[in-house]
């Protein structure tokens, strides 16, 4: 997420020194889930002096870290430790973070939603979030692998 935010502030330029926009121009989006977002939120704060950026923050919202399901702790019979562990069910405010850090926020119920807020323009900081269900997380993603998989072979 801070990386975002540099990249946004390096696209606006610096007006102080006069230079123009660096690295292409336009709003910078970042994908990232919402374990990620709650240990950069201190990339959000920033001080009053510093100049606008348009950034957009697409947050995958399972209540947790669902990835890490995909890995061997995510099997079933590690369920008890893996949700304590590495799943951390959180309960993170997204709108009300967003409030704190002078940012705009965005529910997403589906796919529709999402394409509207990525289509529609990015003026300061705003956070899309994208509620997900966690729970199935582990077995949706290797079905989409396995797909993918079979449309790689078949294409070659």
């Amino acid at each position: 997420m801070s990386t975002a935010l540099g990249h946004a502030l390096a696209r606006s330029g610096d007006p102080v020194a006069g230079s123009g926009p660096v690295g292409g121009s336009g709003p910078v989006r970042a994908l990232l889930g919402d374990l990620t977002l709650q240990h950069d939120m201190g990339g959000l704060v920033r001080g009053r002096l510093e100049r606008d950026v348009d950034l957009q923050l697409v947050v995958l919202a399972d209540d947790g870290g669902s990835i890490f399901a995909t890995l061997e702790h995510g099997r079933p019979e590690h369920a008890e430790a893996h949700e304590r562990v590495f799943a951390t069910p959180q309960r993170l405010d997204l709108a009300a973070l967003a409030a704190a850090v002078g940012a705009r926020h965005t529910l997403v119920a589906d796919g529709p939603g999402l394409v509207a807020a990525l289509g529609s323009p990015v003026a300061g900081i705003e956070i899309v979030e994208v509620r997900l269900r966690r729970e199935g997380a582990a077995a949706r993603r290797r079905a989409l692998h396995e797909l993918l998989v079979q449309a790689a072979h078949s294409e070659g």
